[in-house]
């Protein structure tokens, strides 16, 4: 083996497999051309060696960095050609890199060789990334023609490397998607890459993929873009940024999957295409006991942390907005973000903004099922007195929400709240139940079953479905609702201790939930703890003045009589007024 100093060039055609996959017999014909007519002949001008040809792209060594940025230069100039019958061109990206090689044979290994690879992917479309180990070799006429982005990670290479860039001026830029075409918050998820050196492997790494495009598909927030299209970028190194503007969409998914024996780990990062800013990552490390079961388990715990992520960075675009700038789907999400910070102006934008977005579009679901919870929200925070007329608007916006869209998840699980607390206690479970048939991973439908269950005092099933709401959506502002149906499960099956147990905790992160503070002091009351019941009280309605029994009798929707009473006589006991 031979050890020595040369400079590489490594190129690859970008999007060769959704090239080959449209028209295999066009592309490699295209490709042929291509190296017969521009590429060998610009290698042999410069003195270049080709090492190997890769289907897709090309591995060259030069004697020098000047005769491989020479070749560079000359490739990228050349205006690409355009693969008949497609109307696509066909378009490189190189990387260039000076460093240390060990010669085989023909063949050449080693860093010198692996950074070029590595430059490649970072290259922009018709472009060239460079090493600056490398462009610190360069004449000033070649080293000025390239801009500094800086300090890059590449994969596998513990230290940072500085990048310098060209792109070609003559050309202009690819047409692209507009993400704005979609309205709702766009995604495509890209094959994992299996990284285990096992190809039997790829089932789990193609299945997590698969099956996180499948979960989200779910939510009608997301435009995902499909299986077969996504999949096309499969084993092809590609910029998120590139990506994104090709498909027209906003955010991108990518992960890696590596097991070594009985152990697996994933991980996973969420990109936003305009800025190429990680706005999420996640590691899972898993033992294989059940590999249907441990990627099930990966698949719900990466579509709970993207979904949310991905609509709150939508919010937050939305929000840098004027607001007469926005269109319906924006109004949608900022009534979302006013209708989370339950204040009673927060509540009363919320509704502002759904009104709007409904003048613009009547056919949302989102903005009816706004309208619902807004009504409910004002409600039970005693910012309007007409309980009843309150949930009977709930009720018809909620309906109106789902006559709009009959598969729209979010609008049953709302409606069978509205029910709830219309005590309808046949019609609240068949919407919230339809609405975790249609999105099994809709945390609040899962939360609004705890809470169903709680006034049922059905208290294993109110814990579970808490529970399981949580998991799905650990940071949710809806959180103290979810277990509001726990403690009052537990207070009606008669367990004070462990109901106060519960509203400490839930007061602990919320300390001004009305609901927990009510529980609280009514199951303080009911084991004799007088004292402590009656300061929990005075918390409550200094936070809710004129707060009575009678209100509680109509707010609160506990199903049989006998419990309703017990309730109420703890909250009597703790010395709320009659």
């Amino acid at each position: 083996m031979q050890r020595r100093l040369a400079a590489i060039l490594a190129i690859d055609v970008v999007g060769f497999s959704r090239l080959m996959a449209r028209d295999e017999d066009a592309t490699v014909a295209a490709l042929g051309r291509n190296l017969r007519s521009v590429f060998k002949p610009a290698v042999k001008a410069n003195g270049g060696r080709i090492v190997k040809l890769l289907g897709d792209g090309a591995l060259v060594e030069f004697p020098s960095i000047t005769n491989a940025t020479e070749c560079a230069l000359a490739l990228q100039s050349t205006p690409p050609e355009t693969v008949p019958g497609l109307d696509a061109p066909l378009t490189f990206r190189i990387g260039l890199n000076i460093g240390d090689i060990i010669q085989q044979g023909e063949d050449i290994f080693g860093d010198g060789v692996n950074i070029a690879a590595r430059l490649e992917a970072l290259a922009p479309e018709g472009g060239i990334a460079l090493s600056a180990s490398a462009h610190a070799h360069l004449a000033p006429h070649l080293a000025e023609r390239f801009d500094d982005i800086g300090p890059q990670t590449l994969k596998n290479f513990p230290a940072p490397v500085t990048v310098l860039t060209w792109t070609p001026e003559h050309r202009s830029p690819r047409p692209t998607q507009d993400p704005e075409k979609f309205k709702k918050a766009s995604i495509v998820v890209l094959a994992f890459d299996n990284m285990s050196g096992d190809p039997d492997q790829e089932f789990f790494s193609d299945g997590i993929s698969e099956d996180i495009i499948t979960e989200l598909s779910h939510f009608r927030e997301f435009f995902v873009i499909a299986r077969n299209t996504s999949f096309t970028y499969k084993g092809t190194p590609v910029r998120a940024e590139d990506v994104c503007a090709e498909l027209g969409v906003r955010y991108l998914l990518e992960g890696s999957v590596r097991k070594a024996g009985n152990r697996i780990r994933v991980t996973a990062q969420l990109i936003e295409g305009a800025t190429g800013a990680h706005l999420w990552a996640g590691r899972f490390d898993r033992d294989l006991d059940d590999i249907f079961a441990v990627q099930d388990e990966i698949t719900q715990a990466i579509v709970a942390s993207v979904a949310p992520e991905a609509l709150n960075a939508e919010t937050h675009r939305s929000r840098r907005k004027a607001e007469t700038e926005t269109n319906a789907w924006e109004k949608i999400l900022l009534g979302r973000w006013y209708i989370g910070h339950l204040s009673e102006e927060s509540i009363a934008r919320a509704q502002a903004f759904a009104t709007d977005a409904i003048a613009l579009d009547p056919r949302l679901s989102d903005a009816h099922a706004i309208l619902a919870l807004a009504k409910m929200h004002a409600m039970l925070h005693l910012w309007r007195r007409d309980t009843k007329v309150a949930i009977a608007e709930a009720i018809r916006h909620g309906q109106d929400a789902v006559k709009a869209d009959e598969s729209d998840a979010t609008a049953h699980s709302i409606l069978g709240m509205a029910y709830m607390f219309g005590r309808d206690y046949d019609k609240a479970p068949l919407h919230l139940n339809r609405a975790l048939q249609l999105n099994p991973n809709l945390s609040n439908a899962h939360g609004v079953l705890a809470a169903f269950h709680g006034v049922s005092r059905e208290y294993a099933a109110a814990r579970a479905s808490a529970e399981r709401a949580t998991t799905l959506s650990p940071r949710d502002p809806y959180r103290a609702f979810w277990y509001g149906g726990h403690g009052i499960a537990a207070y009606l099956d008669e367990n004070y201790e462990r109901c106060i147990e519960v509203c400490n905790e839930v007061l602990a992160e919320f300390p001004n939930y009305a609901s927990a503070l009510r529980q609280l002091a009514a199951a303080q009351a009911m084991i004799g703890q007088s004292e402590a019941a009656q300061a929990t009280m005075q918390r409550l309605l200094a936070l809710m003045p004129g707060l009575t029994v009678s209100m509680v009798r109509d707010i609160v929707p506990i199903r049989y009589p006998d419990d309703h009473e017990r309730w109420l006589e703890g909250l009597r006991r703790a010395g709320m007024p009659e």
